[in-house]
């Protein structure tokens, strides 16, 4: 059995059925049966010209072992051409992806692929890894989109002349996706323009954002409000805030900056704002379009966009809007608190938390413990949790009127198992 069909074959046969006798779009079909659209475009025109649906081979009869000399060529063209690509990637996996998006007939295997480039001397010699992992207990999604997304700044970068510059990342966990967008200043108005105008319209509102603590900080005791939690708030998303000075809880945006950095202004000379803008535009579209990196037998389809226009009738959508008309006299962005939750993860320091200014009582638990702090402004209660064993609930003091949200919260919070 082979997911599910006897062979490839019958899946190819299967997924044909459903377009021509039950009527189904050729994206709906391919997804249906574990596939992409491309593949099953690929298949339909075949059958189409009354061609076989079994596989075709490229083995030398008379030399099993030795890849024809023109699918060698065929692999170096695509090197050569992702290479000149500013932002891709050049290993065996994008090629074959590259050969898949181009229809090419019969696509050799990866493996194949990275022979033919050492053969060739083609291969670049992997950079160590760092060998940091995260230690922490991080929920788990899977390939599911608009359910757990992640935000980071890459902050105060020097351009030609001293000029500085801030980007940020937001990534959804799920589906592979990001979005990125670079400004002179780091504010919060910056990054809920960012999400409402760019991040949200293209990946989707999720059921939770990861921060680190400047997203979250305040000078005011009990008020941990910014104008980024109320933005989440108000579109039905739970902040997360993560333990101060520990990496890991976001580890997958962190890898996106890793990886968007290397691709942009680590590669390319940029003298100013408008240049770093346009490299990391490709980037993202690389990123978001063209990165194979999701599973096909498990997603149908190999890249984050088209996941994400796959589930698009499952997810939660902001409406079209521009921040800049919806900004007081004084430029700000007035956004009420909603009903929801922002959970901050805190370790145990003299038998306490602290939240926003405010230590909250641990009893029994020693010093570096974890605890999971969720404020509901529903009900304006903090919740304290230490391995999914409630510690305590407690008033917590909101001064604020609290309305309705766009979209309902989820019931759980993402980290209620921690």
């Amino acid at each position: 059995m082979v997911g599910g069909f006897e062979s490839e074959a019958d899946r190819r046969r299967e997924a044909l059925r459903l377009v021509t006798e039950e009527g189904m779009r050729v994206e709906e079909a391919a997804t249906s049966v574990g596939r992409s659209r491309r593949w099953l475009s690929k298949w339909k025109r075949r059958a189409d010209a009354g061609e076989s649906l079994e596989s075709r081979s490229t083995t030398p009869r008379s030399q099993p072992s030795k890849t024809p000399d023109e699918m060698v060529a065929l692999v170096l063209e695509y090197r050569d051409r992702l290479e000149a690509d500013p932002v891709a990637s050049i290993g065996g996996l994008s090629i074959v992806a590259a050969m898949e998006r181009d229809n090419i007939a019969e696509v050799p295997a990866v493996r194949t692929v990275e022979r033919i480039l050492a053969e060739a001397g083609r291969t670049r010699r992997p950079k160590p890894s760092s060998g940091r992992s995260s230690r922490l207990p991080l929920p788990s999604i899977g390939s599911t989109p608009g359910v757990w997304q992640q935000s980071d700044w890459i902050h105060d970068r020097y351009l030609l002349g001293g000029a500085i510059f801030n980007s940020l990342t937001i990534s959804d966990v799920g589906s592979k996706a990001i979005c990125a967008g670079q400004y002179v200043h780091r504010t919060v108005l910056n990054a809920v323009t960012l999400l409402i105008e760019q991040a949200w319209p293209a990946m989707s509102i999720p059921q939770a954002m990861s921060v680190d603590n400047a997203f979250a900080r305040t000078t005011h005791p009990n008020n941990p409000w910014t104008l980024w939690t109320r933005a989440c708030l108000f579109f039905g998303v739970e902040v997360v805030v993560s333990p101060p000075g520990e990496l890991g809880w976001t580890n997958h945006v962190e890898a996106d900056n890793h990886l968007w950095q290397s691709r942009t202004i680590s590669r390319h000379f940029c003298p100013d704002l408008t240049a770093v803008r346009d490299i990391s535009g490709q980037a993202c579209d690389w990123f978001n379009t063209k990165r194979p990196i999701l599973d096909p037998a498990v997603c149908g389809t190999r890249y984050p966009a088209e996941h994400i226009d796959n589930h698009r009738h499952l997810l939660r959508w902001p409406p079209d809007m521009v921040i800049a008309d919806h900004l007081d006299a004084k430029g700000n962005l007035n956004i009420p608190l909603s009903t929801g939750r922002i959970t901050f993860l805190r370790r145990v320091e003299h038998e306490t938390v602290t939240i926003a200014h405010t230590r909250w009582p641990t009893p029994g638990l020693g010093d570096g413990a974890l605890v999971v702090a969720s404020i509901t402004t529903g009900d304006r209660a903090i919740t304290l949790r230490h391995h999914g064993e409630e510690l305590a609930r407690l008033p917590y003091p909101i001064t604020k009127p609290v309305t309705e949200p766009i979209y309902q919260p989820h019931p759980h919070s993402i980290y209620h198992h921690a």
